[in-house]
């Protein structure tokens, strides 16, 4: 990344909106770009935040901007404001330090704009590599967006508004999975072939207040963000800035406590096995109840966080996957079992959620028809190809209540209904058969029938679901 953009020591009190213009003009004129390119788009200035009408006036006691329905503490204006730009501008410069790959690297703010509150990455730190013309054309579309997050409008939040309204991270290997309504920038980035994203809330340091959120852009293909997390929240750390807490990556293994863990594991790690390899499955892996969870800290924010990277748990009792059992017949699937890692689940999400939220069997058919919200992986199943999966949740008489989710990818060649169910019953039929200290968890009995929720993607939104008996062959 180049040198991060930081504004001159003259401009400590927030310019007009006019000398906004003139910086912005100036940026055009430093990256060579063709001003006639957006001679045809009017909504270019109208998207400057018009500072001069968005600041309130000052009055006996302070200049604050506030936006109660946020649940936001009152920051001041203009000093905090400008602190909170200088420190991310030094941040962009230790992530510059710290990283060596090609990235756009750019800061969403919120302002007010006509009595709304939203989210604006004109005027703000950004840094990028001179290298990657895209990257800098795509600095350029991005300045013309703007992006409502106080809840009273029924405008598209995109990327940085979501994360800037739930306070988490989010990404994704290919922002091209995105639809147009989950990602309003979707025609630039196919255009300038922007592809892995990351978004990560930024607070302040007693992490009551998200001050906005920092984007990490790229243009190619990624898997794992790990890495880029940590480094994002050590620069923000070292200008007393945060982000959303994460433990380290290797506390992210669900440890084995005791010998009948060990032993339900061992048991379902023999199912995984038998399935894949006489079904040839491309994956098969184990979803347990996470060891942590995270609690709102009062005002927002994170007290204390997951393991996940995407903090997705906060105040939700969430699964994650267990390195003690999974099975991987095809060699790609790898890469994806990596992405789960990384995630975790809550109840509800994916087939795997559906099936923890029930605690019984849950299949679908197309899980690449799931929006993003339903199911956070679902960018990951496309970028592999994966479609049909199935799940079943199950106990362990020698664990108690404990609860291991059992999922499995089918392979995607088989797309016709009957051919689906009846592999499922096969699946059941290696399961029951197996059966030594396990058992289904809501307690129903595999006999000849087993009774799964058949899920899929509602054309309207969210998911439809029905019951249906699998028969299971002797």
């Amino acid at each position: 990344m180049v040198e991060p953009e930081e504004e001159s020591q003259t401009q400590a009190i927030p310019p007009k909106s006019k000398n906004i213009v003139d910086d912005r003009e100036a940026a055009l004129m430093e990256f060579d770009l063709d001003l006639d390119a957006f001679s045809d788009r009017p909504q270019f200035s109208s998207c400057i935040p018009d500072l001069e009408r968005e600041i309130p006036r000052e009055n006996e006691d302070k200049r604050m901007l506030t936006s109660p329905s946020l649940g936001l503490e009152p920051v001041e204006y203009p000093d905090a404001y400008c602190l909170i730009k200088e420190k991310i501008t030094q941040a962009l410069r230790h992530l510059k330090e710290l990283t060596d790959q090609h990235v756009l690297a750019q800061f969403w703010a919120p302002v007010k704009s006509g009595g709304r509150y939203v989210l604006t990455t004109s005027g703000q730190p950004f840094g990028l590599d001179p290298h990657a013309n895209g990257l800098h054309q795509y600095r350029m579309v991005s300045l013309m967006y703007m992006f409502s997050v106080d809840g009273e409008s029924d405008g598209m939040l995109g990327l940085p508004g979501r994360v800037f309204q739930q306070k988490l991270p989010e990404w994704t290997p290919n922002v091209q999975y995105y639809s147009i309504k989950e990602y309003p920038r979707l025609g630039h980035a196919q255009h300038y072939n922007v592809q892995g994203t990351l978004a990560l809330p930024v607070f302040e340091p007693s992490g009551r207040t998200c001050v906005g959120v920092l984007e990490l852009i790229m243009t190619s293909p990624k898997i794992s963000y790990a890495s880029e997390v940590y480094k994002v929240c050590k620069a923000l750390e070292a200008v007393s800035l945060k982000s959303s807490e994460i433990l380290d990556h290797t506390s992210m293994q669900i440890q084995i406590c005791n010998e009948g863990r060990q032993t339900a594991l061992t048991e379902i790690l023999e199912i995984l096995t038998v399935v894949c390899e006489t079904h040839k499955l491309p994956l098969a892996q184990t979803w347990v109840p996470c060891m942590h969870r995270n609690v709102l800290a009062y005002g927002g924010g994170l007290k204390k966080s997951c393991t996940s990277l995407d903090g997705s748990c906060m105040e939700q009792v969430c699964i994650s996957t267990t390195d003690a059992a999974f099975y991987i017949v095809d060699a790609p699937m790898w890469h994806f079992r990596e992405a789960c890692v990384e995630h975790h689940l809550q109840k509800g999400q994916g087939v795997a959620g559906r099936a923890f939220l029930s605690r019984n069997a849950c299949f679908c058919g197309d899980i690449t028809q799931f929006c993003k919200t339903d199911y956070p992986l679902v960018h990951y199943a496309r970028m592999f190809k994966l479609t049909s999966c199935f799940a079943i949740c199950l106990q362990s008489t020698r664990t108690g209540n404990d609860d291991y989710i059992l999922e499995f990818f089918l392979p995607p060649s088989i797309t016709d209904s009957y051919e689906q169910q009846t592999l499922l019953g096969s699946l059941l039929a290696i399961i029951k058969n197996h059966f030594q200290s396990l058992k289904v968890a809501s307690g129903i009995i595999l006999e000849e029938e087993g009774l799964v929720e058949m899920v899929q993607a509602s054309t309207n939104k969210g998911l439809d679901s029905r019951l249906e008996c699998i028969r299971i062959p002797r």
